[in-house]
């Protein structure tokens, strides 16, 4: 996300207005090979289709069933693994119920043998306009999960791979409605400079979410400071990693609102559609998750990073406590929510505010003195009247 900073908000407001034109898909599944089998008799499939594998909540889709290799389509008979999520009816109907994902099962009896298929349907929000335009018409590469109703970027096919990462993106971040906080760990592997960066807090006005991204280049001597630049890394230097994201409800309960499964990363993303309470510190945002580094001295060193940082050890994987790691052979556990490297943006929102003010004042004082003078008057004559 950050790798958009600078030029996002030009970019975003571009492709919104971007159409593309797609045609429906048939999705099918069926339940077993529809070719004869050894003894030469003719062997059946229960084949499903339909147009969609996902609907909004209260819309429903057709799901049609068929049997392979037989002259009259046998009775088909309907079900739904979760009928909270999606209802289907004897027809093949399906409607959804709640947000969630349902297994629509057909069952058909055929020559004393029992067919059966299954279509997995996503049921998601209703006039989800920002999914359409992220995931539907592929919006900056991301893509949207109907498990836990969350979107994140596709990192191994992600344009942003080739823009590298620097501190400076952070320190503009502000300017663009990006208000998180994130922690750094800077270490020297391998005659490689690397930086490992985790973030979480408010992005723009749409999304809440949390990233890890892993950067490196060639050594230097130089030194680091706000001007130096990272690579992505290339897919040899990928790190397996696996997050989760805790959101504390005002009620003080944490609820978890997605889980990026464990694979290899360069950038691990998740972001959800909506707002937080407070945006500066995030600390209403808990990350957890785990990292697998290439051996036992990296793993040292960033272990070591971490800890001057802030992050204290906890006692096993199972009992860590808030801002704190635990190391696993290469793997290391963490709990995410109070450390904060981020420097404070109040200074430039004031600063902001201030300039725009500075700039609008001209335009709107003309309309300021004679709301003044309507108000003075209307003043005068309440105090007359009582």
């Amino acid at each position: 996300m950050k790798k958009l900073a600078v030029k996002i908000t030009a970019v975003f407001f571009v492709l919104l207005f971007i159409g593309t034109n797609f045609s429906a898909i048939a999705f099918a599944a069926d339940s077993t090979d529809s070719s004869a089998s050894q003894d030469g008799s003719v062997s059946h499939a229960l084949v499903l289709t339909s147009n969609s594998i996902s609907i909004t909540v209260g819309k429903t889709t057709q799901i049609t069933a068929s049997v392979t290799n037989v002259d009259i389509q046998p009775q088909f008979f309907w079900e739904s693994s979760d009928p909270s999520i999606a209802t289907v009816d004897k027809n093949g109907v399906v409607k959804g119920v709640a947000v969630g994902k349902s297994t629509i099962i057909a069952t058909a009896y055929v020559d004393g043998e029992t067919l059966k298929g299954e279509f997995t349907i996503n049921i998601t929000r209703n006039g989800n306009f920002l999914r359409d335009l992220l995931e539907d018409r592929q919006i900056l590469s991301y893509q949207y999960s109907y498990i836990d109703d969350y979107y994140y970027t596709n990192d191994k096919k992600a344009w942003q791979h080739d823009f590298g990462f620097g501190k400076i993106y952070d320190l503009a971040a502000p300017y663009f409605l990006l208000e998180y906080d994130y922690i750094r760990v800077f270490f020297t592997y391998g005659n490689e400079d690397w930086m490992l960066q985790m973030w979480k807090g408010q992005y723009g006005l749409i999304f809440y979410g949390g990233e890890i991204g892993i950067y490196n280049r060639d050594h230097v001597d130089d030194g680091i400071n706000e001007w130096t630049f990272f690579n992505c890394p290339s897919e040899e230097d990928w790190l397996g990693m696996e997050m989760t994201l805790w959101h504390e409800e005002i009620n003080g309960t944490w609820k978890r609102e997605f889980t990026r499964e464990y694979d290899k990363y360069w950038w691990c993303t998740g972001f959800k559609n909506g707002s937080l309470r407070q945006q500066e510190p995030a600390d209403e945002l808990r990350m957890t998750g785990r990292i697998t580094f290439k051996d036992e001295e990296m793993t040292s060193i960033v272990a070591d990073g971490l800890k001057e940082c802030g992050f204290g050890t906890g006692t096993s994987i199972d009992n860590l406590g808030l801002d704190q790691i635990y190391v696993e052979g290469n793997d290391i556990h963490f709990c995410w929510q109070n450390i904060n490297d981020a420097e404070s943006t109040m200074a430039i929102k004031m600063g902001v505010g201030f300039l725009t003010t500075m700039q609008l004042l001209p335009l709107i004082w003309p309309f300021i003195l004679p709301a003044a003078g309507l108000f003075t008057v209307a003043c005068l004559l309440v105090s007359v009247l009582l």
